[in-house]
């Protein structure tokens, strides 16, 4: 009954959301934030100046932290009028509309002589002949610029990922799923190994990953934003580190005829999980303090903070800080599973050999079966899965990839109930 209830979820999910990601033309009330009284979305930009507010600058109204210091300026733009006029537009004087971030942004810096400013909101950017309304991008003055007015920085609204419906249920009942495991290798003296250590590590970072990208869905840490992307950061990769690990260990404990384990050995792993999880920390933490003044380098910003409180997964900058790491490491798990499954193909044909009868019926579908649930077990142990979260970051305009994406996510948002299965089972 479960299982029907399950797969009517995902056949429902696929049926709704044919897409994950959304252009911007969609409407704007997926970004708005807060509206003045004097402001709608039918108002020109005479009336009404959108502005970026990242996630880190909100506040409990609505708006934006540095709102005030805008109007304490005398910041202006040069609008095009309907006869071809032009006139100044100050910040001081107009409403302020504050919209949140995309998933995906693209900050550039215009000169006059680069953009046409209309009324209506609309902008024309010279150099690539395009023509943005006012929903698809928004003005980013969080800082004074010695050249402003004569340079502008927008943000340019590219996509924003879909929600799939049931996403919050599905991951807290997850998250409580990840508690008996752990509870279960905790309590039980024989399960507290060094293998099982590592899992009830694992399974920790996990479950703090996905529980502070819960709370932050929920808009319940707006406070202290920045320092749990940190966190959460920190605790995905160790992660990726800790299912490195447990490869290791399994793949040692197949092959290897001495099965004994080194007495420090779980705090020799403890030391380079936790160690080598600070240095890429410590980069981002860098990048982000270094380099917030220059918005020249903004589109490599790890953004933390900025559409969410984690940081930024889906530019093509996140392969020096996200993807092109993480991708390594799952490349390491991926070896080391084809290692472990060769050597139990080996292992099983060597015993084979020793026990093949000639009168023996044959019990193919038997043999086969149990060897795809023994495989799988392995696959997610070793976490080998975690790499098709990040295969799906790649946009492919394709319905089929879609509801590929759409699946592999909705695995992965309820993996604690997999987990939870497998140990019973």
């Amino acid at each position: 009954m479960q299982l029907k209830l399950f797969c009517t979820f995902l056949v429902l999910s696929l049926a709704k959301f044919g897409a994950v990601h959304t252009n911007s033309n969609d409407t704007e009330a997926k970004s708005c934030v807060r509206c003045d009284k004097n402001c709608n979305d039918d108002d020109d930009l005479s009336l009404c100046i959108r502005i970026c507010c990242p996630r880190k600058n909100m506040m409990a109204n609505g708006g934006c932290n540095f709102e005030e210091q805008l109007f304490r300026t005398k910041l202006n733009l040069s609008i095009k009028l309907d006869d071809n006029s032009t006139e100044a537009l100050y910040f001081n004087n107009q409403t302020l509309l504050t919209t949140p971030f995309w998933d995906i942004d693209e900050m550039i810096g215009l000169s006059r002589d680069e953009y046409t400013l209309y009324k209506n909101g609309t902008i024309y950017i010279h150099s690539d002949k395009r023509l943005k309304s006012k929903e698809e991008y928004c003005f980013y003055p969080h800082q004074i610029y010695s050249d402003f007015p004569e340079t502008i920085w927008i943000l340019l609204h590219e996509w924003s990922l879909l929600k799939i419906p049931g996403t919050y249920e599905l991951t807290s009942v997850s998250l409580i799923c990840y508690i008996i495991p752990m509870g279960i290798y905790l309590l039980v003296k024989k399960l507290r190994n060094v293998f099982g250590k590592c899992l009830v590590s694992c399974i920790f970072c996990i479950f703090l990953t996905y529980l502070i990208w819960l709370i932050d869905e929920l808009r319940l840490m707006d406070d202290f934003c920045s320092l749990s992307g940190y966190i959460s950061y920190f605790f995905d990769f160790a992660t990726y580190l800790w299912l490195c690990v447990i490869s290791f260990c399994l793949w040692k404990k197949i092959t290897s005829v001495d099965h004994q384990e080194h007495r420090h050995q779980f705090l020799f792993y403890s030391i380079f999980v936790w160690g080598i999880s600070c240095l890429p920390l410590g980069i981002i933490i860098l990048m982000d303090h270094l380099w917030k003044e220059d918005l020249q380098k903004w589109n490599w910003f790890p953004l933390v903070g900025f559409f969410l409180c984690s940081v930024e997964l889906y530019k093509w900058s996140s392969w020096a800080y996200y993807q092109g790491l993480f991708r390594i490491l799952c490349a390491m798990n991926i070896i080391m599973f084809d290692l472990t499954i060769k050597h139990i193909k080996k292992t099983k044909k060597e015993i084979s050999k020793f026990t093949h009868r000639p009168d023996r019926t044959p019990a193919c579908l038997t043999v086969d079966f149990q060897k795809m649930i023994s495989y799988m077990r392995i696959f997610t142990i070793m976490g080998v899965s975690w790499a098709l979260l990040l295969v799906v970051m790649v946009e492919f305009k394709a319905n089929i990839w879609n509801i590929f994406v759409v699946l592999i996510r909705v695995l992965h948002r309820g993996l604690g109930i997999l987990i939870c299965c497998a140990a019973y089972f």
